[in-house]
């Protein structure tokens, strides 16, 4: 009896044992797919990732050209798995680069100040403006702080910088006005200096090159905090321009002849026009990345945007990388740019950040 019952329980405990490996080989068949499925999944995500271009910015040497670098840099490659980098120079040498397809996006093209050789950019057909990036603003090669006006009433014009000379002369203008230009490789560098000669203020006005937008910035309030005499250029609406007027005390434009496109023409013999600042891309990239293209020209860096972010910049000496996390996360007008899938994937790269 023992040895049959011994039998019958082998003969049980074999037949259990088959039965849990046939169950095993069906889940492991079942699993098979599905493991399989995932794997392709991946590489289908890893073939797209590799089907997209890198897109390489121009990295513009001011804030607000960096910073909105800094955001679109960040929205594109978290909501929509493109790789970024960017090409550091000035306006002119980066607007060849455009045109050759070394760089795919320039946020800031100053209109009309890169006119010339921007429209042969747009004739040729290698470059094309997609959207507007700054608010339309001002510029001026003849600024004095208004507490300089006020002590000179009868320094209004440029032409009266021939009877006021003296006030502005330092060591280093060769016994003329000193003038502080734009930094080395901006457009409006050339301008000013065609506008100087225009007016025949040659032989008053030295043009004292700052060597960068910070530099030029920190010279202009140094001389506003002293109550110093000071002639310079500058544009705006800034932070910095909104710092000279709200918070030390004013500034004034020196009268020039009226824009009109003749005189502008004629050696930029007159004021400024109200510059239109656009985004521009090389048009290859309307191919390879169209989604961006599309982001591009949804784009709205208003005034507001501007402050918020340059203010933040500008009290907390951030990186620019980590302006754009703060501004973005601070911020929800970027949603209107992106697609909702988008904006559910940048939403939750902040939300981890």
């Amino acid at each position: 009896m023992r040895i049959r019952s011994w039998k019958i329980l082998g003969g049980m405990l074999a037949l259990m044992l088959a039965l849990m490996l046939t169950l095993s080989a069906c889940a492991t068949a079942e699993v098979a797919p599905a493991d399989g499925e995932a794997k392709m999944e991946e590489k289908a995500e890893d073939a797209e990732m590799m089907e997209k271009p890198t897109i390489i910015f121009s990295d513009l040497s001011w804030d607000s050209a960096q910073i909105q670098n800094a955001v679109v840099r960040y929205l594109i490659e978290n909501g929509y798995g493109y790789e970024t980098d960017a090409i550091y120079g000035d306006t002119l040498p980066m607007l060849v680069a455009l045109r050759a397809g070394d760089v795919n996006v320039t946020m800031e093209i100053w209109l009309p100040n890169q006119e010339e050789p921007f429209l042969l950019a747009l004739e040729e057909g290698t470059v094309e403006v997609v959207g507007k990036s700054l608010e339309d603003n001002w510029q001026s090669a003849f600024i004095i702080p208004q507490y300089v006006a006020d002590e000179n009433p009868n320094l209004r014009k440029v032409e009266d910088l021939r009877d006021h000379m003296e006030i502005f002369v330092t060591p280093d203008s060769n016994g003329k006005a000193r003038l502080i230009t734009c930094p080395p490789g901006w457009a409006c560098e050339g301008v000013n200096a065609r506008q100087v000669e225009a007016y025949g203020l040659s032989d008053v006005v030295e043009l004292v090159n700052p060597g960068a937008d910070s530099t030029l910035q920190s010279e202009i309030r140094a001389s506003f905090l002293k109550k110093e005499p000071v002639l310079f250029y500058y544009w705006g609406p800034t932070t910095f321009s909104f710092e000279m007027e709200t918070e030390l005390g004013g500034y004034y434009f020196l009268e020039e002849p009226e824009y009109n496109e003749e005189c502008w023409a004629a050696g930029n013999a007159c004021a400024y026009p109200v510059a239109e600042v656009v985004i521009a891309v090389n048009t290859e990239i309307k191919e390879s990345a169209p989604d961006v293209v599309e982001l591009l020209g949804k784009w709205n860096w208003n005034f507001d945007n501007q402050r918020q972010a340059e203010t933040y910049f500008s009290e907390t000496g951030a990186e620019y990388a980590d302006v754009a996390i703060w501004w973005l996360q601070n911020n929800d007008s970027w949603r209107e740019w992106v697609t909702a899938d988008a904006a559910e994937k940048i939403a939750a790269a902040l939300a981890a950040e």
